[in-house]
């Protein structure tokens, strides 16, 4: 008689035993992991919409202006819906920090100011931002400052001050 080779029922259930513990350790690590690589990106995309901020804020400093200034920016690409569709390109306030592109106020006062602003510093690249939940940000404007939320982590945040041009990033 030719004897079989293979595992015995109990190599098997030590092994799924160990499988078992090896998953229980290690499942927390993977979900970790998923955190962290969210934080990072809610970070990199704040540090991308402050070095814009920036970059207009300078380029207001050396044009002189000295005061608030409509259509600074000058950007027939950008995506806004308007009620003048011609009406595009962004505004600063009268500290050089992005406004608006929608009219003449030449200051942060609403949700719709907040997409734009957003819109056009990001060019409209990359993550979206919209007043409800149906993009990767929700606008919602609130004393010159708009506050960007991340829709799927509600704790993540960028916080943009209009008169002073801080970008916070809250993780």
């Amino acid at each position: 008689m030719a004897r079989q080779h293979g595992f015995t029922l109990i190599e098997l259930i030590i092994v799924i035993i160990i499988l078992g513990i090896l998953a229980v350790v290690a499942a927390p690590k993977f979900v970790s992991l998923s955190d962290e690589a969210q934080k990072a990106q809610i970070q990199g995309i704040g540090a991308a919409f402050q070095s814009g901020v920036n970059q207009i804020h300078t380029k207001w400093q050396i044009s002189g202006n000295g005061q608030a200034v409509q259509d600074f920016i000058k950007d027939a690409n950008q995506v806004v819906s308007t009620s003048n569709p011609n009406h595009r390109h962004l505004s600063v306030n009268s500290f050089g920090y992005p406004a608006d592109s929608r009219g003449t106020s030449l200051t942060l006062n609403s949700t719709n100011d907040c997409i734009d602003v957003w819109n056009s510093v990001m060019n409209t690249q990359g993550a979206s931002v919209a007043a409800n939940s149906s993009t990767d940000f929700r606008a919602i404007y609130s004393a010159s400052s708009c506050t960007y939320e991340y829709v799927d982590n509600t704790s993540y945040h960028i916080f943009y001050n209009s008169n002073s041009g801080d970008v916070t990033i809250n993780i």
